[in-house]
Parts: structure tokens; sequence; C-alpha cells
């Protein structure tokens, strides 16, 4: 199937075969048909010229071999058929040559390519069946459109996935050899000979290993006859005996041969090998370096930061998911069940984002048998939680925790370490909102008194009835435990008045309609508490004033009752007896009359 014309990028296509004349001029192989311009033409073939011919290792044999080269931001996969040239000789080679931008003809879509039929999406021209000598009679080749042929190699045809299942097939101790030699000379050429699996297979399986590892180029050759030639990609796979010039420059390994003794990153390459094979691409994603690295030191340094235990390299994220299916290894439940595990993984759920801490709090249900071993993680996991959902207000999380709320453990110390922040940061704390959300999760309002007992110590009597007013629109329970707390404590005046905010307030009036509706005698005992607060527990007639001052012209009548049960008698008392009279005369009397006609008490009407 030839893919179909698309807008959007394209990549070229250029044949290599045997010719009297190619289409540079010379005899031998070389380009003998091309949809790329001539300068384009002449400049590629200077770069693969001498990488064009196709191995083979035994007469008959026509498995293909694969190069894959980056030049700029410029890219290159050749494809190699060993044939028989025009003349019925054997050893000849056939080879089409995709170039475009490098970031289109990526390593993905050349490790797809390898495992494709070419012949089902090259144009129709450079099929060897078409194909015919000489570049005279060369028809103008199709160019192939980028976007089409990723979809069909990557998302249609699936080929990534058939690498990964021949990668999970590679043997441990080829992968380890091979990858303990990239940590150790990140970048280097390496020469693998005798690998017994394709060459594409291994370097899938490294890139997915150490692609965000280590720096390189990931450029490859899957089947050479050598090493010997000039300017070969990263990774050279040679069959056979590898006969040759050795190149200085390049690191052999030869998996037929006895690996050595083990150099220092071997451990860490077989940690991490273990790693993959067991929590796959996602595990390694979480501990990638910022950057690759281009040093051993760097990749020493990096790997001892992710040994979480002695011989343990892992993500925490990944054992905090498996830990509830009960799937750990015995190296991987003593880290997570010692005290030890605490600090990384404080560090992780802070990394974490509202959907994986959601998902988290769903498996660390308290119920789950598995996860007692680990008591002490769920209070952290509840505990970030928590925090992300007074930060953000992210409802799925919000819904999580409701299912099963933070115990009170928790809920006292997120507060706690709320207000310890804003405090040393000298920002406002508002705790509304935080109430507001608390209550949707579900937590007990005993757990919310407790934080106003924490919140009290911390607020002057001003800042106090201020968060009352505030918060009683939200949680007027609360509100009222914020006060009962403030009386016990009789926190000092700091340098704002408290009267200041009861004359704003008019001695807080609509908030003790809010925390004690229909229920008088709870607005005298809260009325009570706010005049214990303020000027203590007897209350002259300078505080009497003050505070008649403050509830302005018509007092309610349950703060006129406090006020009569906290003053010492005397004047205070007859001040207040006062206004009682004068609130009762204005709740009773009709107003006077407004025609100007007063009548006196010996005014009986007009005489005859």
């Amino acid at each position: 199937m030839t893919v179909p014309a698309r807008n959007g990028p394209r990549a070229d296509i250029t044949v290599y075969r045997w010719s009297e004349r190619s289409l540079t001029g010379r005899g031998d192989v070389g380009p003998v048909a091309s949809s790329l311009e001539r300068a384009d033409l002449l400049r590629w073939n200077s770069r693969i010229e001498h990488l064009v011919w196709a191995t083979q290792e035994h007469p008959g044999d026509t498995a293909p071999g694969f190069v894959y080269l980056r030049h700029d931001n410029e890219a290159a996969l050749l494809r190699k058929l060993p044939v028989r040239d025009p003349h019925g000789r054997a050893g000849s080679t056939l080879t089409h040559v995709l170039t475009g931008p490098a970031n289109g003809v990526d390593l993905a879509l050349a490790l797809a390519a390898c495992r494709s039929d070419w012949d089902s999406w090259l144009p129709p021209q450079v099929l060897e069946d078409a194909l015919r000598d000489g570049p005279d009679s060369a028809e103008r080749v199709q160019r192939v459109p980028l976007d089409r042929l990723r979809a069909l190699l990557l998302e249609e045809e699936h080929l990534l996935d058939a690498l990964d299942e021949a990668a999970a097939g590679i043997p441990d101790d080829l992968l380890v050899r091979l990858a303990e030699t990239l940590m150790e000379r990140p970048g280097a050429p390496l020469t693998v000979v005798g690998s017994p699996v394709d060459g594409e297979a291994v370097v899938h399986a490294l890139a997915g290993l150490l692609g965000r590892v280590v720096l390189s180029s990931w450029t490859f050759a899957t089947r050479e006859e050598n090493d010997g030639a000039k300017d070969l990609p990263q990774f050279v796979f040679v069959r056979g005996d590898g006969n040759g010039t050795l190149q200085s420059a390049r690191h052999r390994v030869d998996v037929r041969a006895d690996p050595g003794p083990p150099g220092p990153l071997h451990d860490d390459a077989t940690r991490l090998l273990a790693l993959h094979r067991r929590r796959g691409t996602s595990a390694l994603s979480r501990l990638a370096p910022d950057r690759p690295m281009a040093s051993a030191a760097k990749v020493r340094e990096w790997a001892a930061g992710h040994q979480v235990a002695p011989g343990l390299m892992s993500d925490v994220t990944s054992l905090l998911e498996e830990a509830p299916q009960g799937e750990l290894t015995q190296k991987e439940d003593a880290y997570l069940s010692s005290r030890t595990a605490v600090p990384r993984v404080r560090l992780e759920l802070e990394r974490m984002n509202s959907g994986q801490l959601a998902r988290l709090v769903a498996l660390w249900r308290p119920d789950t048998l598995e996860l007692q071993r680990y008591r002490h993680l769920r209070a952290e996991i509840h505990v970030r939680a928590l925090h992300r959902c007074f930060d953000l207000g992210s409802p799925d999380l919000a819904r999580e925790l409701a299912v099963t709320p933070p115990t009170g453990a928790v809920v006292r110390r997120v507060f706690e370490e709320r207000l310890e922040s804003a405090v040393n940061r000298h920002l406002p704390f508002d705790v509304p909102p935080l109430l507001s959300t608390a209550r949707q999760i579900g937590i007990s309002g005993a757990d919310l008194d407790d934080w106003m007992k924490a919140l009290v110590e911390r607020l002057t009597m001003a800042d106090t009835l201020k968060e009352v007013d505030r918060i009683s629109r939200v949680a007027p329970e609360q509100a009222r435990a914020l006060l009962e707390n403030s009386a016990d404590s009789r926190g000092s005046r700091g340098r704002s008045d408290p009267f200041d905010v009861l004359r704003r307030t008019r001695f807080l009036a609509e908030a003790v309609d809010r925390m004690a509706p229909h229920d008088p005698w709870r607005a005298v005992h809260l009325y009570r508490l706010i005049l214990l607060g303020t000027v203590g527990d007897r209350t002259g007639q300078r505080e009497v004033l003050e505070a008649l001052d403050a509830a302005g012209p018509r007092p309610s009548p349950a703060l006129l009752r406090a006020l009569v049960d906290s003053c010492r008698g005397g004047k205070a008392q007859d001040t207040v007896h006062a206004a009682v009279v004068q609130q009762y005369f204005h709740d009773h009397l009709p107003a006077r009359p407004q025609d100007g006609h007063r009548r006196g008490p010996h005014d009986h009407g007009p005489r005859d």
C-alpha cells in the first residue's frame, strides 16, 4: 500500500543499486533514482556512499540491514538488501534511503521502519521490479508524506509494540553488559559483535532504559561486516567474525567472549534493568535527570541518588502504587515499612499532581490489610493530599478524601503546618476557605474545633474577633468554638483595639445571630464570652459605655442581658438598666405625634 499524498512535511527517497552510470555520473553502486534536487543528492551522497553496501553472510542471504544517521537537523534511514546485479552476479546491493528533517525521521520512526514492509509504503517507482538501469530512464520519484508514514508505522501498525516484545526477550546479562558500557562511556561509539538479537531490538531496549539518562545520538547500523568504515553511527552490530579494521575510537563488546570482571557501574546497570523489567518505562521516567548526562561521574552520582536502600534502585511512586496489591519484593517491603522511607516519600508526594495523589488516596484505604505495615505512610499521603486540596481545591482529590476522611492527627498537623508557614512568611492566614473545603471533605466538627484551639494561641483578641465574624459566615459552629477558646485565653489586645472590631460589627451582632439562630440564651452566653475576652469578668461603667457605644442605637437584648450579668453594680448597672428601659420604650411605644401638639399632664382638652 503506497502512502497517499498529504499536506505537511515530506521525506525524500533515493535508491542505490549497481549501474553503469548512476545519477552522480559514475559506474558501480550509486544513486539511480531520487526525489532530491541534484545539489541535495550530491550532499547526501557524500555522507552515505560508504554505507550503502549490504552485508551478505552466506550465498542466498537476503536479510536486510538498516542504518540510521543524523546530521545536524537532518536524518537518514537506509534499508540495504543483498541482491544480484543486472548481470545476475551475487553480492550486489539494493538500498533505499529515506531522508528528511530529524524531528520527523526520528529514532522512533527509524526503529519502527526496521520492522515494516517497505514495499507497502515506498513510491511505486522505486520498487525493485519497477527500477530500470541508468539515470536517463529513471522516473522522478515521489516524496513521502512524513505525517502519514508516522501514523501508519507508529499508530496503525504498532511496530514499536512489536519491538517491545522483542526487547523483553533479550537476555538480562547482554543488556546489563551493554548498559554498563553506555553508562561508563556516554555517547561513545560502540560495536556489538555476535549479538543473538536483531540490532534494532537491542537499540530499542537500550533507548528505553537509558534514553533519558545518558547523552547519546542513538544512531545505529544493524548489520555490518565490520566496523572499519568512516563516520559510522554510534551503535554498530557486526555479525559473524566481524573481520575488519579495528577502530581505536570504538569500544567493542563481543557477546560471545567472557565479559571479565564487572565495572564500577555494573550493579547500578543491573538494578536499573531490574526496575525497568518490573515497573516499566513510566517508573524510569520518574528517575530521569533533567537532561541526559555526558560523563560517567554524573551518571554514578545520579545512580547513587536513586538508590533508596542498599541494593535497591526504585522510584518511590511505583512502590506506593504497588504496596496495596502486596506486590513488593522483600527489599522494597523492608524499605517502605521503615521510617527511613518517610523523607523521600514526602518529596515524591510533593512532586505529584492532584490526579496522582487522588489515585494514591484511593489505593491506600485504611481497611486494606496489606497496608497495615505502612500506616505511617498513609498519614503522609493524607497530609499532602489535604494540603493540595486547600491549595488548589481539586474536586477529584476532595472526593477521594471524603470517602475516608483523614484522621484528627492528620488534620491538626496540616492546620499547624499551614499556620506556621503563614506566620514565618508574614502572610495572612485565611481560615474560612480552609473550613469550607474541610467541611466538604467531611472532616469532623471535633477536629475542626481543635483547629480553633490552635488558631487562638496565635491571634490577638482583635484578630480573633475578626476571624469569629468571618468564620461564622461559613462554619458557625467553629466560630463559636473559636470564641469559647479565646475567652479562656484572654489574649492580649496587641496593636489593635478589639473595640474597633466591635464597633465595625455592632458588637458582632450578625455573627452572634449566625452562631445562635433562634436561641436567645445561647446568644446571651456568646455575648458574655465576648465581654469576658475583651473587658474581663467584671464590667465597670467605662466598659459598659464602650460596649453600648459599639453596639449602636439598638443593642441586642441578649447583649443587654449579658451586660447586666457581668456588671459590678452601681452606675454601671444603672446605665445598663437605662438602656434596657430605652430599648423597651422603643419597641413598645408608638412614635410621638408629628403635628407639633404636645399634651401636658393638666391638658385635658379645650374648655367650654
